[in-house]
């Protein structure tokens, strides 16, 4: 029963990010990314910060000062700030198909950081889910983007971000991370400004959308914790995968986008590939309990 529960709440964080992308991209006809990425670091700052008081937590706590904490924010702040310009700059369908490879790339980076044991199988499932991603984005002939490229910098630093969590020590509870995550993007989002001269949105439809990409992303958040603490991983990760189905539904049917071959082509290997890698981690788990 929990693993169903699990489920619901992966599927339902997948469903609110990629809702959230959806008013990214309707904010960004009018908005710089600079704009965007400070209005949601101040709402989400806010939002989480609220969240973390009625949890009982602190949040002016000792532990934000923790280096694997502080190296966490960094790669949140990177990866977020990237993929919320990523949005702003490429289409949907493709930043969240490159985004899908980030189950592999956190498989390889344990490996390579934490010294966790990966197989030759999962090593080369791992290295054809990344030739996945060469295929959307077929660097060479002209077809590498801004976006595109942004959206994979966000992959790696979004999944560097999943691997120091793992590290970082229990008392920095989720909540408080979040928090954290959010309030270190407030200044990075004030240079952005300055340096692009942006004015403060003063549209109402553009602050609606705002508030609806940070409100959505924060119950993405909150739900995607919930799942990952009451069910088993190897269960529930699967359905991450949900949100390409989500996310490109969203961009044929609102968008009016019209992904290529190649993108879905890709997107299928990046899926495929992370998928036998869970399968092999789980089929190596049971082996160690029987």
């Amino acid at each position: 029963m929990d693993n169903i529960r699990a489920i619901v709440l992966m599927t339902l964080a997948m469903f609110s990010f990629a809702v959230s992308d959806v008013f990214i991209k309707f904010a960004a006809v009018n908005l710089a990314s600079a704009q965007i990425i400070l209005f949601m670091a101040v709402l989400g700052t806010i939002t989480f910060a609220i969240l973390t008081r009625a949890a009982g937590q602190r949040i002016a706590a000792p532990i934000f000062f923790h280096p694997r904490v502080m190296l966490r924010n960094l790669f949140e702040i990177i990866g977020s700030a990237s993929m919320i310009t990523a949005l702003s700059l490429a289409p949907l369908a493709l930043v969240t198909s490159i985004s899908q490879a980030m189950p592999l790339v956190v498989t390889a980076a344990a490996a390579l950081i934490l010294g966790e044991r990966v197989g030759r199988r999962r090593w080369i499932a791992v290295f054809i889910g990344l030739g996945g991603v060469l295929l959307i984005l077929r660097p060479g002939i002209g077809n590498l983007s801004w976006g595109a490229a942004l959206a994979l910098i966000a992959t790696l630093s979004l999944s560097l971000r999943d691997v120091i969590t793992r590290i970082v020590p229990r008392a920095a509870t989720n909540l408080q991370l979040a928090t954290y995550a959010f309030a270190l993007l407030i200044p990075v989002g004030l240079a952005l400004v300055w340096i692009t001269d942006a004015a403060a949105p003063d549209n109402a439809a553009d602050i609606a959308w705002l508030v609806g990409a940070t409100l959505a992303a924060a119950v993405a958040y909150y739900t995607i914790t919930a799942a990952m603490r009451i069910g088993e991983v190897s269960a529930v990760t699967p359905f991450r995968y949900t949100r390409l189905i989500f996310a490109t539904g969203f961009a044929i049917a609102i968008l009016g986008e019209r992904p290529d071959a190649f993108t879905f082509l890709g997107a299928a290997i990046i899926i495929g590939s992370g998928l036998f890698v869970l399968l092999r981690e789980r089929q190596l788990a049971r082996r160690s309990l029987s």
